[in-house]
């Protein structure tokens, strides 16, 4: 049970800070890296850019963080569901990319993964 409570606790704090620091070059760079920051039915705006290698027709694996519902001790408190492929169809500059839903229910703070 206390473990439980330090992962939120450490979580809660992790939020204070990247809200903290949400207009700084880090939190760009590391924090939201491949975070979708605006979706709707067809389409979506990720954080995935020119500077982290992005090119027109890639192909996103989407996934989303859901909290884990195994309540053995040492399970992990999230786990990683994936749910389903984007295509960059425009680059809009170093930061951003829009993009295509293929497959899946793509919603705000999903993340994509840019395969190098």
């Amino acid at each position: 049970m206390l473990n439980k409570i330090s992962k939120v606790i450490g979580f809660i704090v992790f939020a204070v800070v990247l809200a903290g620091c949400a207009n700084s070059d880090f939190s760009h760079n590391y924090l939201m890296r491949g975070q979708v920051v605006s979706a709707s039915e067809s389409e979506a705006i990720v954080c995935v850019g020119l500077n982290d290698g992005a090119k027109t027709g890639q192909i996103l694996h989407t996934y989303r963080f859901v909290m884990n519902d195994d309540n053995d001790e040492g399970a992990e408190f999230y786990k990683q569901q994936e749910i389903g492929q984007v295509r960059i169809d425009k680059i809009i500059d170093e930061h951003f990319a829009k993009v295509t839903v293929l497959k899946g229910a793509i919603k705000k703070h999903d993340m994509v993964q840019l395969n190098k």
